[in-house]
């Protein structure tokens, strides 16, 4: 494993119908390592059954990409996928603290198109990533709505348990989970974090853990984002 210093990982998470879009800028871009996970938008239940709708159907790509590609990659996706319009989807990068030296390697090799832009404006922002029992993540929503959330998703997934956990945790982890992802604010990164695990952490029913993780960049939160030729 090596520290890896030129390549991101690349989170978008939009509409079903965004994948033509999204697969066109992947390939662009020559971008090798690609992966889609389904998800659900954040939108309660009572809305969802007004408006005769089973879920809010959403994909979460996962890509890794070259540094050099980051700014470039996001105007793209902003300017194709329209992510200045709340709603619509967001994407952001995150750092990548290890990696074989094969994935730090690729791109060294690799001529990439890209052009001279940089964002005029940054903010600083974290992805929260809470793990509950199944059926807790509209909990897990309203608490984090309630601290200055806009909004969130959710992926179904199940733990991997064993007798040592069982017997230190005093639960089984074995069962469906619901694993919410966040994109917060810095300065809203521990008020929210604190509201999660007070209401659904592992003292709780819902038997729930989070944690965080730094983006390097990040569109479609609402922000008022400009790139600017270099």
């Amino acid at each position: 494993l090596k520290m890896p210093d030129n390549i991101k990982l690349l989170i978008i998470i939009a509409d079903k119908t965004k994948q033509k879009d999204i697969t066109k800028i992947i390939k662009k871009y020559n971008l090798y390592f690609n992966y889609i996970i389904p998800g659900y938008g954040s939108a309660s239940s009572s809305l969802l059954d007004y408006f005769g709708l089973n879920e809010v159907k959403k994909q979460i790509y996962l890509s890794i990409i070259p540094n050099k590609l980051e700014t470039e990659l996001l105007y793209q996706l902003k300017k194709n996928l329209s992510l200045q319009e709340v709603g619509t989807g967001i994407s952001f990068t995150i750092p990548i603290s290890s990696s074989v030296k094969y994935l730090a390697d690729v791109y060294t090799k690799t001529n990439v198109f890209e052009e001279d832009k940089k964002m005029a404006r940054q903010n600083t922002y974290h992805l929260i990533i809470t793990i509950t029992e199944e059926g807790y993540s509209e909990t897990v929503m309203n608490v984090a709505k309630k601290n200055g959330a806009t909004g969130g998703t959710l992926i179904k997934g199940s733990g991997l348990g064993n007798k040592d956990a069982v017997r230190f945790l005093g639960f089984s982890i074995e069962p469906e989970k619901d694993i919410t992802l966040i994109v917060i604010e810095n300065k809203l990164k521990n008020k929210v974090m604190a509201a999660i695990t007070e209401s659904t952490g592992l003292n709780t029913k819902g038997k729930g853990i989070c944690f965080s993780l730094p983006i390097s960049q990040a569109i479609g939160l609402g922000e008022t984002v400009k790139f600017e030729k270099i």
